[in-house]
């Protein structure tokens, strides 16, 4: 038995279908079966059965699910608090940033924040869209967000950062122009964070630089 035996059984109770769960998983069918089937094998018991197309749990499969979903919860969080860890030993900032961001204001605000800090910092960035920044700030996976503002997130908090002005227009050469009339689009940009979260002295620190 290994670990990739309970995600496997974890995502096929969870689609009730074979194909479905190993396009998501990324792995052919044939492999998710053979898996389910050595798991059987080893509990000398059946963990699922086929009805009209589905797959079901028996008895003894919600007893093993039961025990696969808090096995993979346990990993899940034991990697989660490591890279924690890590991030906050190496003085490491993870921070989500939307595109325009990114390209415009980020430089200059990792600038400023350095003429500030006397500690080396080092940062991994990803550019993402705001409802994916902030899933990410919610699971703890990035220490900070750069984004416009978004709703039903209770743990997150956002600080106003800068305008954002977008003026869109036509090529002056093309018939286009004088057929358009295109708007512009100005909108409040954020640094966000986790409240809940337990922040890193750097995180803590580019806070401060933005409130203080």
């Amino acid at each position: 038995m290994n670990l990739n035996q309970f995600y496997y059984f974890n995502e096929l109770v969870k689609q009730h279908q074979f194909s479905r769960a190993a396009q998501l998983l990324q792995i052919s069918q044939p492999s998710l079966s053979n898996s389910i089937k050595k798991l059987e094998k080893e509990l000398n018991c059946d963990l699922i059965v086929r009805q009209n197309g589905r797959t079901e749990l028996t008895n003894y499969g919600q007893i093993f699910y039961e025990a696969s979903t808090s096995i993979v919860a346990t990993f899940e969080k034991a990697k989660h608090d490591i890279k924690q860890a890590q991030r906050g030993e190496n003085n490491t900032i993870e921070l989500g940033c939307i595109p325009t961001a990114s390209e415009f204001f980020l430089p200059h605000f990792i600038n400023a924040f350095k003429e500030q800090c006397s500690k080396s910092i080092h940062y991994l960035y990803h550019d993402a869209l705001p409802e994916c920044i902030c899933q990410e700030l919610q699971n703890e996976n990035y220490d900070i967000g750069i984004c416009t503002k978004v709703d039903n997130y209770p743990d997150l908090t956002f600080i106003p950062l800068y305008i954002e002005d977008t003026i869109f227009t036509a090529n002056q050469d093309s018939n286009l122009a004088a057929k358009l009339v295109l708007p512009k689009n100005t909108r409040i940009i954020y640094l966000v964070y986790n409240s809940k979260a337990k922040l890193s002295p750097s995180t803590q620190k580019l806070i401060n630089f933005v409130t203080k």
